[in-house]
């Protein structure tokens, strides 16, 4: 476990899929997420076994609430390029009784704080959607800067949205402040 001030980071465990199938499937959470199908029993399966190979360049953990000891939600590395020391991060808070609460912003602090000191990464990126403010709000709160701008680069609701690429260094995040 990979301890933060409000949640801990576990690996995910089989047990977690049918919970995780569902809030992909949400409709209040969809709009957030790239994907844009329902996702089946199977299908969340099959990604699950696909990220327990060794060989997988991710780092994809499970969100529980310390006072509850609730999974509410997943956040990951992916595509870590080991020679470059980059990583993109990605994060959602799935058990909507858990928004706005600060489960989000602590989760990425606290895998901040372990890319840039337990796995020596030295720059983490993620794209997020420019309609998703509350998302934005809270990757400046860890440090992100908006890097690029990706205009109409994703359709969603009938319409094209930007999205905002953001990053961070290891030398703008403070690992001993957590």
């Amino acid at each position: 476990m990979i301890n933060g001030k409000k949640v801990y980071l576990r690996a995910l465990e089989r047990t977690d899929v049918a919970r995780m199938q569902q809030w992909i499937n949400d409709p209040d959470i969809t709009p957030y997420l790239i994907s844009h199908f329902p996702y089946s029993l199977d299908q969340e399966m099959a990604w699950y076994n696909s990220k327990q190979r060794p060989e997988s360049k991710e780092v994809i953990l499970g969100i529980v609430e310390k006072t509850t000891d609730i999974h509410v939600g997943n956040i990951g590395l992916h595509g870590i390029d080991w020679v470059n020391s980059v990583a993109e991060v990605g994060i959602f808070i799935g058990d909507k009784g858990y928004w706005s609460k600060g489960l989000g912003t602590d989760a990425m602090a606290t895998m901040l704080s372990y890319a840039f000191g337990e796995l020596n990464l030295n720059r983490i990126f993620l794209n997020v959607f420019k309609f998703n403010e509350r998302a934005i709000r809270s990757y400046e709160k860890c440090g992100f800067v908006v890097e690029a701008v990706l205009r109409d680069d994703v359709f969603k609701n009938n319409r094209y949205h930007d999205t905002v690429v953001m990053g961070i260094l290891r030398d703008e995040f403070d690992i001993r402040g957590r």
